[in-house]
């Protein structure tokens, strides 16, 4: 039995669901890329606002153009209307995963650490005229790169997964 596929990705597994949709480990075979597809719910991708503002995000992450901001590789809608947005698959874990390995805190340094980063990257979505609508919901991962903090391959910042496996989405004023 073959793997199932939206488009031309391979679907590998759920990575993760959440109220809007669900986020899945993809392939691209024809590029031989790693991905991570977000796909909207059915019955949001039936309403024209949502889908809207689904593919905003997308835009949105594009335009702010920061490392700790995840990259969109590619948007669109299949002919039966699944609307879904494919970025780089981030290999990590969450916040919220790391503090439940250490018992519910994260050393103050490392929660500085990523707060900046965070800041950051929020500044530079302000930069260019973008608003993240909920901003406690923004789903941060980290990276490790020998040690554990807020890494990114090639030592690159902590990303924030903004349109992967959590979130909300980032609209423009």
């Amino acid at each position: 039995m073959s793997e199932p596929r939206l488009g031309p990705y391979r679907l590998i597994r759920k990575l993760s669901q959440g109220g809007m949709g669900a986020v899945y480990e993809g392939f691209h075979d024809a590029v031989e890329r790693p991905v991570a597809i977000k796909v909207l719910r059915p019955d949001f991708a039936q309403n024209p606002d949502f889908v809207t503002r689904f593919f905003n995000e997308a835009k949105a992450a594009n335009r702010i153009g920061h490392p700790s901001i995840v990259q969109i590789f590619d948007c669109g809608r299949l002919t039966d209307g699944t609307a879904y947005i494919v970025m780089e698959l981030l290999d990590g874990e969450t916040v919220g995963s790391r503090m439940r390995k250490l018992g519910g805190r994260v050393p103050l340094l490392q929660t500085l650490a990523i707060a900046r980063q965070v800041a950051n990257a929020l500044a530079a979505a302000h930069a260019k005229n973008i608003v993240h609508r909920e901003a406690y919901v923004i789903s941060t991962v980290c990276f490790h790169v020998g040690h554990f903090g807020p890494q990114r391959r090639r030592n690159k910042p902590c990303p924030l997964t903004v349109p992967a496996a959590a979130s909300s989405a980032l609209t423009s004023h």
